[in-house]
């Protein structure tokens, strides 16, 4: 049921969101940094996650 491309997906998924989360959050907390590229590390993460659990 549960194959391990699967739950690597969702590791990969939810570390991703969390990861574009806490870039969001120092973003707008205004705090000095590469928020941008935390960004898009976490969307890239997410989008890998997605295709590894789909796959």
């Amino acid at each position: 049921m549960f194959t391990p491309q699967l739950l690597l997906g969702i590791v990969f998924a939810t570390i991703g969101i969390f990861v574009a989360l806490m870039g969001a959050d120092q973003m707008r907390k205004g705090g000095e940094g590469d928020n941008k590229k935390l960004i898009a590390a976490g969307v890239v993460l997410a989008v890998i996650g997605i295709v590894l659990a789909v796959i």
